[in-house]
């Protein structure tokens, strides 16, 4: 039985078809692995890889050895950064309030950091520490010191100082102080419940939390004019203070006069010889 020659030709125009395409389906494969492998070269090359960290705002925080750990430094590929994850831990260090990492490709890394500042010394039930403005504890001795105002508040819990208005208050009023006045203040809280400090020896009543920042100044305004030893200071409207002068009790006014009064005695005049 014989083929159609005809036949034969066009069984091998077929085949040598069939094989062109498969060689260029093969051809394109490489091509494009090619491509990849190029990228992924060039992306994990000294080319896209870290040459510059540049860090601001870092003063008290752990964030150098945070971008360390994380190994988030110079020689690391851009690609491999993962700069979301690094921003949560560093915002889980007390000093740090806020922060970010940009990527400018193709080979630099700018971190931003913002760290919470000292505002003054709280007692809780837990004993001190120091507190940001926040009223978040921040790495300290466990005893104070004179360089902030205190405020000793140990009726607070421990776990609710951080959001208790009585905190956030006393750190206001401290942070609204000036600068000479900010060292040397206490603020305590009364079993009524109202808020009251001693500042440069005047006794301050402060009341309820609020408008601890206006106190400051109103208090500030009001030392300036030197009010009477022993005065009591109220706040609680801080446009409106008042000044109570401390009360001498009569026993003790009976005793001054009599100090300063007349003795009934005759004058002797010493002018006269004997």
């Amino acid at each position: 039985m014989s083929i159609d020659p005809r036949l034969l030709e066009r069984r091998q125009v077929v085949a040598e078809d069939r094989a062109r395409r498969s060689v260029g389906r093969l051809l394109r494969f490489l091509v494009v692995v090619a491509i990849l492998g190029a990228g992924v070269w060039l992306m994990l090359s000294p080319i896209m890889s870290v040459h510059e960290v540049t860090v601001a705002g870092v003063t008290s925080s752990a964030t150098y050895e945070v971008l360390a750990e994380n190994e988030l430094v110079v020689g690391t590929p851009m690609i491999l950064t993962r700069a979301g994850s690094v921003v949560g831990e560093l915002e889980t260090d007390p000093w740090v309030s806020d922060a970010s990492i940009d990527l400018e490709w193709p080979n630099r890394v700018v971190v931003r950091v913002e760290e919470r500042v000292p505002a003054a010394w709280v007692q809780t039930n837990a004993g001190w520490s120091l507190r940001a403005s926040d009223g978040v504890a921040l790495p300290s001795a466990a005893e104070p010191d004179e360089t902030l105002g205190w405020a000793r508040l140990s009726e607070v819990l421990e776990p609710d100082a951080a959001d208790s208005a009585v905190v956030l208050g006393a750190i206001e009023f401290i942070s609204g102080l000036p600068d000479e006045l900010r060292t040397d203040v206490i603020v305590r809280i009364e079993d009524n419940g109202e808020m009251w400090a001693v500042v440069s020896g005047y006794q301050i009543r402060l009341g309820r939390p609020v408008e601890m920042s206006a106190k400051a100044l109103s208090l500030a305004a009001l030392l300036e004019v030197d009010p009477p030893v022993g005065a009591v200071l109220t706040l609680i409207a801080p446009t409106h203070p008042a000044v109570t002068p401390v009360r001498v009790p009569e026993s003790e006014q009976e005793t001054l006069s009599d100090d300063s009064g007349d003795t009934g005695a005759e004058p002797t005049d010493q002018s006269e010889g004997p």
